[in-house]
């Protein structure tokens, strides 16, 4: 179902080609109190719109940006082209390119509204707007509105980062610019709260049907049954699973070169995907590489800055070679997390000079042959499960790319299932002890390092063939001390800093004594 969208692509190109000629401040323009981007609307198309007629059949799609509206899009044209294939003369209708229009009601010309009259029934129409701003008659004639709703964390992020990558939007330098222009509804199509609560006085609406982008994910056939339900569409139970299936990530992500243009790759976003796990497998490492493993939240963050200081202190780096080194990962676009970024960062990362320093989260089965077989040295950093989980829990609730968990109870049945980002704790500790006798790697904990970092770092620099003196230890594990890093932690981590360097206080009260007795065992 996925046809290339000209008309899409299009409108998408010459916005992206307007915004890059327009200065920061040029971005937005306001009308009716409410930032609007100047490359996608105006206040002519505005004023046009009012005139536009909707049918008692169109099915409207709302959703603040970010809430998954291009995904359910999809979705509600996937199940209304089926319906219609079944309807031999409008059929030739329903594929005419030339009748083709962008799918958000606000983003076109002014002569748009007459064109779409032509457009055959059902129509449907997408839109970022508040109800108030929508012409009146989608109310009038009521016309099926499908209220779609995604939790504001995850609008958040998403915008964050698809604001930094569309040139058409405001670019922000920091999470926290972005994150005051997001609560100050400074942002494209207004506030995020103030949509939700504008569009909540219409929820019970009987021509109205409210879903979230969360339970959508969870039960994607429910939610697409649900939805046909509520439109009047009568699918057979195959044709239901197509959709399904056509409106999977992956199938959708395939599709979008030739769906959203250059839009495509700003849209399907991840940190990680499968295929950068599958580019993973055919990863070369070096010799001198230096590899850093460890489950999330034992402690990878700090071993990370301790091993770098260690090499680059035995390297003994100009000032200079330390910013070459730097401006090279910054350049080839390289994250320290191994699994992380686009499935051509492996092919990048052959350009990173020696030493290289890797971290990873990941158990061995998914990792390159080369790392377990080759010449490379492996540290394994292990940390007591109940420290682990404690701040697992709540990096999960502060970190605004991860689920969250509304009780602690929620939260260690995930834990203790697996269900987790990275898996199973007990799991990846399995996996990797089948390893530890191998003179290429060497285990170390988190309590050994914090109860002595000096010691701890001689070890580690030993296994690397690091050598250093004793003042050169001393000075490091200064730099490297709590206070230190969370002093520097806005400067290293930005608006992470504070989520990544919590006081790692175990707050017993609200855990019960089971399951202490449990992790401690």
């Amino acid at each position: 179902m996925e046809k290339p969208r000209k008309k899409f692509i299009d409108v998408i190109d010459k916005a992206i080609i307007a915004g890059k000629a327009l200065d920061h401040d040029e971005k937005l323009f306001t009308y009716k109190g409410t930032f609007y981007p100047v490359a996608f609307c105006s206040l002519e198309v505005f004023r046009a719109m009012e005139t536009f007629e909707a049918r008692s059949d169109d099915v409207i799609l709302a959703g603040y940006p970010k809430s998954g509206t291009n995904w359910l899009g999809q979705i509600l044209s996937d199940l209304v082209a089926t319906c219609e294939k079944k309807r031999p003369d409008e059929a030739k209708n329903v594929n005419d390119e030339e009748l083709e229009e962008f799918p958000y009601l606000e983003i076109g010309d002014i002569e748009k509204y007459e064109r779409m009259k032509k457009l055959p029934s059902r129509r449907v129409i997408l839109t970022h707007l508040c109800p108030g701003n929508l012409p009146k008659s989608v109310f009038k004639n009521k016309a099926k509105i499908l209220l779609l709703i995604r939790n504001p964390k995850d609008v958040a992020t998403s915008f964050f980062h698809f604001s930094n990558k569309l040139p058409a939007l405001p670019s922000h330098k920091t999470w926290d610019d972005f994150f005051a222009a997001f609560m100050t509804e400074k942002m494209p199509w207004g506030s995020y709260f103030n949509y939700i609560s504008e569009w909540n006085k219409y929820a019970t609406d009987e021509n109205v049907m409210t879903i979230t982008y969360e339970e959508l994910k969870e039960n994607r056939p429910l939610g697409v049954k649900n939805i046909a339900s509520f439109l009047g569409i009568s699918l057979t139970e195959e044709e239901l699973q197509n959709v399904v299936e056509r409106s999977s990530f992956q199938s959708m992500k395939k599709n979008s070169e030739k769906t959203h243009g250059a839009l495509g790759s700003m849209l399907f976003r991840k940190v990680t995907s499968p295929e950068t796990l599958e580019a993973l497998k055919s990863f070369e490492t070096r010799s001198d590489d230096v590899i850093l493993v460890g489950y999330p939240k034992t402690g990878t963050n700090w071993l990370e800055q301790m091993v770098k200081e260690i090499e680059s202190t035995d390297a003994k780096y100009t000032e200079e070679e330390m910013k070459e080194r730097i401006n090279a990962e910054k350049e080839l676009q390289i994250f320290p997390r191994l699994e992380f970024g686009d499935p051509g960062v492996f092919e990048r990362m052959k350009k990173l000079p020696s030493r290289r320093i890797m971290l990873t989260h990941l158990a061995p089965r998914f990792l390159p042959p080369s790392l377990l077989q080759g010449e490379a040295k492996i540290l394994l950093l292990v940390r007591n499960p109940k420290d682990t989980a404690v701040s697992y829990y709540h990096f999960y609730n502060k970190m605004p790319v991860l689920p969250s968990f509304a009780t602690w109870d929620e939260y260690f049945a995930a834990f203790m299932n697996g269900k987790l980002t990275w898996g199973s704790y007990f799991d990846h500790l399995m996996e990797w002890n089948k390893h530890i006798d191998h003179k290429r790697m060497m285990i170390i904990s988190y309590e050994e390092l914090k109860e002595n970092p000096v010691l701890g770092m001689k070890k580690i620099a030993a296994f690397f063939g690091f050598s250093l003196s004793e003042e050169e230890f001393s000075k490091i594990a200064k730099k490297t001390s709590f206070q230190a890093m969370k002093e520097k932690s806005k400067e290293t981590h930005g608006i992470f800093g504070d989520i990544l360097f919590r006081t790692g206080i175990c707050k017993e009260e609200f855990i019960s004594t089971s399951v202490l007795e449990f992790l401690y065992q």
